[in-house]
């Protein structure tokens, strides 16, 4: 008999264990089918986690019903959705195992889930973001198409991230296809998905290059007649001050000469440097983050590596495309002496002791020496100091920029950009700024970075 009853029971191991492995394995489908009641309670789930600024502030919860709603709409793009017909983006896919609380923490909670099936509960998400810098970003910007990032470049710590045109998450139900067929793109995260030519801002990169491998000093005397010319390809100095005539390299990267730069990515830097020092600081690769990115581009795909594109590239335009991040991160390079932080928007989740548990440490990683950061630094204070922008004087605080005014290849206005760094009392912030069809960023963009700054130095 008892001989009997253990045959019994390994024949009704046998067929558990058969019986798990069709289910989860040859009929895995069914686990995010859209009839599982699980995967449709994620959707309307009242126990799923908050999403908070650093500062405690709710920016995502859910209602007693299980809807979802959102209090902010400038952060949107970062939280992203959660829908049924239309998924999820955002940190409300990349955290929803956290947020649903289908990712139980420990052996205790995972068994808990798997045999007691009772709901899940999840947890709250704690984000990098400074609500007062985000609500800085924001206003400054106002409705006017483009994006501003700020970051910490000691740490990497997103402390604002705006794009707009935005969105309320919590329309999707109602208001999904309008987005979708919106013209103006309001879904789209232009601080990370955003491509566009850099302009001038792209000659902090060119610099750095040009001096780390020493083909030029900052003293070094460079000279412009009106225009010099390339294989036949000419760039004119005489629409910018310091245009015509000789003065040391340092001036041609502060008042911004186009035909300078043309001249010393072509004939004296080259594609292979260029492309070295770029690639280091993040250019040509998805860059190390939590939301996904568009890469930056120093050309197109398969396109020839021509003297006369160097050149434009050099100064910023060519075939050059670059995400505001992007730009943000040259920036906190250079601020930071030459090691690039990876930039990082979740600062926790909490556990179920409501305790936030840390993310992993913030990784620096040395991009440029120290030398040449310094130096490139040292430029970019002298474009503030010099008066050559508008909104960065007076600050209260050391800060440093460049200016970008980008060529869009259509009959609108020149996007704005203004890349930008300050530090006071042991803390520092970068930021990049694009105004799309803005004008001159000078004037534009370099306003907008003042007030990011001021709201995450300042008191």
């Amino acid at each position: 008999m008892a001989a009997l009853a253990g045959t019994a029971g390994i024949v009704f191991v046998a067929v558990v264990v058969a019986a798990l492995g069709y289910w989860q394995v040859a009929r895995s489908d069914l686990a995010q089918g859209d009839l599982n009641p699980r995967v449709l309670d994620r959707f309307s789930n009242p126990s799923r986690g908050r999403i908070l600024a650093a500062d405690g502030a709710v920016l995502a919860e859910s209602l007693p019903s299980g809807g979802r709603t959102y209090h902010d709409a400038s952060v949107a793009h970062i939280i992203g959705y959660i829908d049924p017909r239309y998924g999820s983006q955002g940190i409300e896919l990349t955290r929803d195992g956290a947020l649903s609380g289908e990712a139980p923490v420990g052996w205790g909670a995972a068994l808990n889930a798997e045999f007691d099936r009772a709901p899940p509960v999840g947890r709250d998400v704690r984000l990098t973001v400074d609500s007062r810098v985000q609500a800085a970003a924001a206003e400054a910007l106002g409705a006017r198409n483009g994006a501003v990032v700020a970051i910490d470049p000691t740490t990497g710590d997103i402390l604002a991230m705006v794009s707009v045109p935005t969105y309320d998450p919590g329309s999707l139900a109602t208001n999904g296809e309008a987005l979708l067929n919106d013209p103006s793109s309001p879904l789209l995260n232009r601080a990370t998905h955003g491509l566009y030519p850099p302009g001038s801002t792209f000659k902090t990169v060119t610099a750095a290059s040009a001096l780390e491998f020493k083909v030029i000093t900052p003293s070094t005397i460079v000279e412009c007649p009106g225009e010099i010319v390339i294989e036949g390809f000419p760039i004119s100095c005489s629409n910018v001050p310091q245009g015509v005539g000789r003065y040391p390299f340092s001036d041609a990267y502060i008042y911004s000469v186009n035909a300078v730069f043309a001249d010393i990515g072509a004939n004296r830097l080259g594609w292979d440097r260029l492309e070295d020092t770029a690639q280091r600081l993040g250019f040509e690769r998805p860059l190390d983050f939590e939301l996904t990115t568009a890469i930056s581009e120093l050309r197109l795909p398969g396109s020839p590596r021509t003297n006369v594109l160097l050149a434009s590239t050099a100064f910023g335009q060519g075939e050059l495309l670059v995400t505001p991040l992007q730009m943000a991160l040259v920036a906190s390079a250079v601020a930071n002496g030459g090691e690039m932080p990876r930039p990082r928007i979740v600062a926790g989740e909490a556990n179920s002791s409501a305790q936030f548990a840390a993310q992993a440490n913030p990784r620096l990683t040395r991009v440029l020496p120290a030398d040449t950061a310094n130096t490139v630094a040292a430029m970019m204070r002298e474009v503030v100091s010099r008066g050559l922008v508008s909104g960065m004087s007076n600050l209260g605080f050391e800060a440093g920029g460049k200016t970008g005014t980008a060529e869009t290849g259509t009959s609108g206005q020149s996007h704005a950009w203004f890349i930008a760094f300050g530090s006071r009392d042991g803390k520092q912030a970068a930021v990049a700024v694009i105004v799309e069809n803005g004008g001159r960023g000078g004037e534009v963009a370099a306003p907008i970075a003042a007030a990011v700054l001021k709201a995450a130095l300042l008191p």
